[in-house]
């Protein structure tokens, strides 16, 4: 089905609902953070998942405006967590950890199916970061798995973590397609010694101006810049509420940038943020390392209030040398409107202009965790890939219930296939 906001003028793709392959209520959505790339390069195919988290694949046809389901996969991994190759050698090959295993999967759009390449990291078919010349099997031993991980624009560098659990993962470890592998340990706050040193070589971190943690951290989540020079880290019970970035290939770690709190997202070596996280619409870029905020949004048209949830950035079609504009999406929980950009999907300007361009509503209520508004940018930028539960100006119809139903009750735990509780579905918004 094909919408039209008119107050936007932009079409808007229903991509799936609770048949969607034999679906019987199972929800939709995008990934947990909007900094991954869940198109091709050429924007022919997007991949979404289910609330069993199974990767889910589809190709689109952008002449027509539509989509066309491709098949669930048992066998690639978490489906949140995968990214689309970003460059044009790779623009049928998806990148996933499977069973611990780092995996590039090829699309063959003969036949949808989808398979391992065993010519991947120099023909092993694998990156296996328990190897002897990385973790050296800790990750078995203490049946640790792979959460969060993160791919470089040029497909050659990956950053993951790994460990017991979200928020008390141990590991970092960069995969790097030429180099292999190096680690950080954010419990002892070392780092490997070099490129596949194994796992008994810790060097420990040098902290840029002095300014370092001051306990043992937990792992909130894995992300790099675009560059794949730095890793952007989110690490908990540090004692600085703050991102840090680790140097790659060295033991530099910068955790001075006390303003960067918010959720991101990363060009070459520079970074977005919403310095007033949970008040104001505030986006300013930075350079990585550097002290200097360059506002990106004109302000002056706006009246500060608190927006009770703050924004979500993807930067997928980011390239080399050039200042395209960034996807933020928005909620606050609220139908109500006062002003511009409230529960909006738009794009920002990073080119000393401030314009914004208001593509969208995100048509998501914001009520839980996978109903806030995670939009991710397509590799070209032309459309954005959001989960909603289509309860913004709907509460408790929605896309129906996890019986399949036509109505829902939002005072339950979402997305649980069998239930009453709301359904998401993935919406798909032209950007122009």
């Amino acid at each position: 089905m094909v919408a039209v906001d008119q107050a936007y003028g932009n079409r808007i793709l229903r991509v799936t609902d609770g048949n969607t392959g034999g679906a019987n209520g199972a929800s939709f959505n995008t990934g947990a953070s909007a900094e991954k790339n869940a198109t091709s390069y050429d924007e022919s195919l997007f991949f979404a998942h289910t609330s069993g988290n199974k990767l889910c694949l589809f190709s689109f046809d952008q002449a027509n405006f539509s989509s066309t389901f491709r098949g669930c996969f048992q066998n690639l991994g978490s489906g949140s967590s995968a990214d689309f190759g970003y460059t044009p050698d790779n623009n049928r090959a998806i990148y996933n950890f499977a069973q611990a295993k780092l995996y590039r999967f090829v699309v063959n759009t003969n036949d949808w199916s989808v398979a391992a390449d065993p010519s991947f990291n120099g023909g092993q078919g694998f990156f296996d970061p328990d190897g002897p010349n990385c973790l050296g099997g800790q990750i078995a031993a203490n049946r640790w798995t792979v959460h969060g991980h993160a791919m470089s624009s040029d497909d050659q560098t990956l950053i993951a973590a790994i460990g017991r659990a979200q928020d008390v993962d141990q590991f970092y470890v960069v995969w790097n397609a030429t180099k292999g592998c190096q680690w950080m340990d954010v419990q002892n706050w070392q780092v490997s010694s070099g490129w596949n040193s194994g796992p008994k070589s810790g060097t420990p971190i040098s902290w840029v101006g002095g300014m370092k943690a001051n306990g043992p951290g937990g792992i909130h989540n894995a992300q790099i810049d675009r560059s794949g020079e730095f890793g952007v880290l989110a690490i908990h019970n540090t004692g600085l509420d703050r991102k840090m970035f680790w140097r790659i290939g060295t033991n530099e770690v910068d955790a001075t940038c006390k303003e960067c709190v918010s959720h991101w997202a990363c060009d070459f070596g520079v970074c977005f943020w919403n310095h007033q996280t949970w008040g104001t619409f505030g986006m300013i870029d930075r350079i990585i390392g550097s002290d200097v905020m360059t506002s990106n949004m004109n302000l002056s048209i706006f009246k500060a209030r608190a927006m009770g949830n703050e924004e979500h950035a993807s930067h997928a079609n980011a390239e080399p040398g050039m200042k395209l504009p960034y996807l933020v999406s928005w909620d606050s929980r609220s139908p109500e409107v006062s002003e511009p950009w409230v529960n909006e999907i738009m794009g920002v300007s990073w080119d000393g202009s401030q314009r914004t361009i208001r593509f969208n509503k995100s048509w998501t209520s914001g009520l839980s965790f996978w109903s806030t508004a995670r939009c991710v940018i397509s590799r070209q930028g032309h459309y954005a890939l959001c989960g909603s539960d289509y309860q913004l100006y709907n509460l408790d119809r929605g896309f129906g219930n996890g019986l399949n139903q036509d109505t829902c009750d939002h005072t339950l735990p979402p997305v649980i296939q069998g239930t009453k509780s709301c359904r998401t579905d993935v919406l798909l918004f032209e950007l122009r």
